[in-house]
C-alpha cells in the first residue's frame, strides 16, 4: 500500500478581487495512499489584466468518497498589484481500490 504513489489534479477560479478573477490548474505531489495523507501543490494563476499570482499549499487530509478518495484545499495567493486572491476547492478523485 505505501509503495504505490498517486496524485490528483485540481482546477478552479479564484475569488473576485478588484473586479476580476483568475483561473488555475495544477497537479499534486505524488504521495503514498494511506488514511489521512496530504499532498503539496504549487503553481501560478493565469495572466489577467497584465499580472499573475503564485500559490502553494498542502491539501487537507484524504477522505473517502464512493469512487475512491479526494482532498479539500484552501489557500491565498501571493500579493501583486496591491492585492491577492483566495483559492479553494477539491482535488480530483483518486481510485485504485
Amino acid at each position: 500500500m505505501y509503495d504505490k504513489l498517486h496524485l490528483h489534479s485540481c482546477e478552479g477560479e479564484t475569488g473576485k478581487t478588484y473586479r476580476h478573477k483568475h483561473k488555475f490548474s495544477g497537479i499534486t505531489s505524488k504521495n503514498p495512499d494511506f488514511n489521512g495523507h496530504t499532498h503539496y501543490v504549487s503553481g501560478y494563476l493565469e495572466d489577467v489584466l497584465g499580472h499573475i499570482h503564485y500559490y502553494s499549499f498542502i491539501t487537507g487530509p484524504s477522505y473517502k468518497v464512493r469512487e475512491g478518495h479526494m482532498h479539500f484545499f484552501i489557500a491565498f495567493t501571493t500579493m501583486n498589484k496591491r492585492h491577492y486572491h483566495y483559492i479553494k476547492g477539491y482535488t480530483s478523485v483518486y481510485s485504485d481500490y
